[in-house]
């Protein structure tokens, strides 16, 4: 009997023409794009938009089309974006006029080359009470204040994405470790780290990450200036001694989240997030020092993934500067 009701409800299910509105978001991002669409229709501000806050930077992850011409993945700098005042509590998250807190240099100061006449700024929360980034809105012209009905409608919204947005984390959480068990199957034997294969996997899963919520990576490639003269002179045992010095040093001084590899006999890489174009060029001045002291020389080229480089092609970028560095050394 109970075999039969679960089959009976299982036709009835499969049978229902649901509409596509009524299916569940497959993502945070698409469930994004909804919610910019909805608040648009709510307010009729100009410009709506979810951004992710990402060190200085504020990215747009989602945007409709508006006179501001900001486009998904354009950044502003978070100093300047009215979105930081509202979470320093220098301003309300609902601003209608926006003309009476700030004065029309300051409104341009903004970044975007536009009035903003009104303002919409609600925090994208996480369970450990970190800021993501924002739901926010703005218009050229001051706006009529809200309706409670439309305020407890933006901030049931604000709560839904950020619920979306943690469990979206918590498997990413899971992903990660299940990736990480998996890495240690794609790993160099020599050096323990990761071998080209396990590379290019890496490499391959976080521009998937950077592209869906807007993260910030870059790629660093070192490589070592004298391990033919070592093998010649010393031998291969002796070569193999100082690429497994340099692995670990290399190790040692990357943060416990970064990505090592060893993609070639004597050359090295590292996929590092969340970082300052000056955080990055101090960090590979950190890893030439360590390897420098301990007598090993090595060559380092950079670079960074932007919406419109990959992180492909950042790796190919770093590795065109490392030669040019290995070059200058004569």
């Amino acid at each position: 009997m109970q075999d039969n009701f679960h089959s009976s409800a299982d036709r009835l299910r499969s049978s229902l023409n649901l509409p596509t509105s009524m299916l569940p978001f497959s993502d945070f991002s698409s469930a994004s794009i909804a919610a910019v669409a909805y608040l648009r229709n709510l307010t009729s501000y100009e410009l709506c938009a979810v951004t992710r806050l990402e060190s200085d930077r504020s990215v747009f992850l989602s945007v409709n089309e508006s006179e501001y011409k900001i486009k998904p993945g354009d950044t502003l700098s978070w100093e300047n974006m009215m979105c930081s005042k509202v979470l320093s509590g220098e301003f309300p998250k609902y601003l209608s006029d926006a003309s009476n807190c700030l004065s029309d240099e300051d409104l341009l100061a903004v970044g975007l080359n536009m009035q903003v006449g009104a303002h919409i700024g609600v925090p994208l929360v996480l369970p450990d009470r970190t800021v993501f980034g924002t739901i926010c809105a703005m218009n050229p012209d001051p706006m009529p204040e809200l309706s409670p009905f439309q305020i407890s409608a933006i901030e049931l919204i604000a709560r839904m994405l950020s619920t979306i947005l943690s469990l979206e984390f918590q498997s990413l959480d899971q992903r990660r470790s299940y990736e990480r068990a998996k890495m240690e199957s794609e790993s160099d034997e020599l050096t323990g780290l990761l071998n080209r294969r396990g590379w290019d996997r890496a490499l391959y899963e976080e521009e998937a990450l950077c592209a869906q919520y807007g993260f910030a990576a870059s790629v660093m490639v070192i490589d070592l200036d004298n391990l033919k003269a070592v093998n010649d002179t010393h031998g291969h045992k002796a070569g193999d001694d100082l690429i497994r010095n340099a692995a670990d040093i290399i190790e040692q001084t990357c943060r416990s989240d970064d990505v090592v590899a060893r993609t070639g006999s004597d050359e090295f890489a590292v996929l590092t997030k969340g970082i300052s174009q000056e955080g990055l060029r101090a960090f590979a001045r950190r890893i030439r020092i360590a390897l420098m002291v301990s007598g090993v020389s090595a060559s380092v080229g950079t670079s960074t993934r932007t919406p419109s480089k990959s992180l492909t092609d950042a790796w190919t970028e770093a590795d065109k500067a490392m030669y040019v560095s290995k070059r200058s050394k004569g």
